[in-house]
C-alpha cells in the first residue's frame, strides 16, 4: 500500500504496463501454438488463415493492439491514481 501512496505516475506506469504485458506476452504464446495447429481459426479480413504464416501475422498484429491499447490504459490508469491519491490527500 505504500507503493501506491507515495510512487509517481512513472513507477505506476510501469507496473501495470509489465503486470499486463506479461499476461500479453504469455497469450501470444499459447496464440502462436494455435496458430501453428489450426490456422483457420484465426481470420483476415472476415477470410480464415489459409497457413501457419497468415495466423502468426494475425497473432502478432493482435499482440501490437493489445501492447498500444495496454500503453493507453496504464497511463489513463495512472493519472487516474494520482488524481484520486491528491483528492484523498486533501479530504
Amino acid at each position: 500500500m505504500e507503493f501506491l501512496r507515495t510512487a509517481p505516475f512513472g513507477a505506476l506506469f510501469t507496473v501495470t504496463f509489465v503486470v499486463a504485458a506479461t499476461f500479453q506476452a504469455t497469450m501470444t504464446v499459447v496464440g502462436a501454438v494455435s496458430a501453428l495447429l489450426a490456422p483457420g481459426l484465426f481470420r483476415m479480413n472476415g477470410a480464415p488463415a489459409s497457413t501457419p504464416v497468415e495466423a502468426l501475422g494475425v497473432v502478432l498484429f493482435m499482440l501490437a493492439f493489445g501492447l498500444v491499447m495496454n500503453a493507453a490504459i496504464s497511463a489513463g490508469g495512472a493519472g487516474l491514481w494520482l488524481l484520486a491519491r491528491r483528492t484523498l490527500r486533501r479530504a
